[in-house]
């Protein structure tokens, strides 16, 4: 009753009722997830001293796990939810691109080096095959790398293989929508990646034997107009809340993003189009922070440390799932690592949604991929969940 209650309310709203009064958008945060925990390969990377054996099994171990996975699949799954919700605008986080080259010293062998059974699976581009997937139904607005690897040289039985591994959040835009990509390169501070900016408060690059590897996160923000309103939706994945578990004190590295975010969606605001900002935030409304205060950070003198969901909550943000009345938890985040848990395992509600103020209404907000018929095939308890996520989407009315 109470869906068609909400059905009907919508229809007023976007017909006659209110002209030119009522505007609405749908909005949609789908983290797709790489497949594996990548923290065995950083931690064997940085090893002191290296050891290139116990480097090249953390490696060859990631990429059987992310196979396992079968990405293929699970990002045909991810846009059918897309395509089932229809929204105008979607924040994706962790579209993973991993490619493997043979070395070019030894011929190539069918079952052998990239192509062996348990690993080659693993090579596929998430931001590639979505848009695919998707048949243009939407396109591509911006992108922003976070993570850019060197070439990796490894070994698969006794094969070696070159890899490369880069992690991108997007914006996807539903076809014929008019909508930009926001230039930040004139406020300064942003550390230009593709359409968006990479954060400043970042680790620095962990050397290693085989290059540097900079493990950053970012954002970016379009630009667009839908029923007559103006928008500006940013898109982002915070850090992590422990980088690693033996550097507690990049706990903070979030709260500085965070920080980073909310000074460029309130400094770059023109003070008309409607802001909004997707992602995952990697915290909870229930999150604290017990990390000492960081004096060497450049916001630390003057902003209190205050969790990423606290800094906006906190700062004129409303977070659109606290909006609406449910009997549910929201939680988003996190399945098992390797998808096949057989129930919904979900305990924290860390991929959100907030508003510069509050909208009119909340219409339609609900989590996707959490059912069993949501997981890959076979379906059920046989198939796997197509993200370590769900997908949140919210129909969002604002009135002048």
């Amino acid at each position: 009753m109470r869906s068609l209650l909400s059905f009907g309310l919508a229809v007023a709203l976007f017909g006659s009722a209110l002209p030119g009064r009522a505007n609405g958008i749908d909005v949609m945060t789908q983290n797709q997830y790489l497949g594996a925990d990548l923290a065995p390969v950083l931690g064997a990377a940085t090893a002191v001293p290296f050891d290139p054996a116990a480097f090249n099994g953390a490696v060859v171990d990631a990429l059987r796990k992310i196979a396992a996975t079968r990405p293929a699949e699970r990002v045909r799954a991810l846009a059918d939810e897309i395509v089932q919700r229809h929204p105008d605008v979607v924040g994706v986080q962790e579209a993973y691109a991993f490619e493997c080259r043979p070395d070019p010293r030894v011929p190539v062998l069918a079952g052998k080096g990239c192509d062996d059974p348990l690993i080659r699976a693993a090579f596929t581009d998430h931001l590639q095959d979505t848009a695919a997937a998707l048949r243009g139904r939407y396109v591509v607005a911006g992108r922003v790398t976070n993570l850019q690897t060197p070439t990796i040289p490894f070994v698969v039985g006794d094969q070696p293989a070159l890899l490369t591994v880069t992690d991108r959040d997007a914006i996807l835009v539903r076809r014929g929508l008019a909508a930009t990509a926001v230039d930040f390169r004139p406020i300064g501070a942003c550390r230009v990646s593709d359409q968006g900016c990479n954060y400043q408060t970042a680790p620095p690059p962990f050397e290693t034997p085989i290059g540097p590897i900079a493990v950053e996160r970012g954002f970016l923000a379009v630009d667009l107009t839908l029923h007559g309103r103006a928008y500006r939706l940013f898109n982002t994945h915070l850090e992590q809340r422990l980088l690693a578990p033996d550097l507690p004190q990049t706990r903070l590295l979030q709260v500085g993003q965070a920080y980073e975010l909310l000074g460029t969606a309130l400094g770059t605001w023109d003070g008309q189009r409607q802001l909004i900002v997707v992602g995952d935030f990697n915290s909870d409304p229930a999150d604290t922070i017990g990390a000492p205060y960081p004096a060497t950070l450049p916001w630390a003198p003057t902003l209190p440390v205050l969790p990423p969901y606290a800094v906006f909550a906190g700062n004129g943000f409303s977070d659109a799932w606290t909006l609406r009345r449910h009997h549910e938890d929201g939680a988003t985040c996190c399945q098992d690592e390797d998808l096949r848990n057989r129930r919904s395992a979900l305990t924290e509600r860390i991929d959100l949604v907030f508003t510069l103020g509050r909208p009119a209404l909340v219409l339609d907000m609900q989590r996707l991929g959490l059912g069993l018929g949501d997981k890959t095939r076979p379906p059920g308890h046989g198939g796997l969940w197509p993200s370590d996520h769900a997908a949140l989407a919210a129909l969002l009315v604002f009135f002048d």
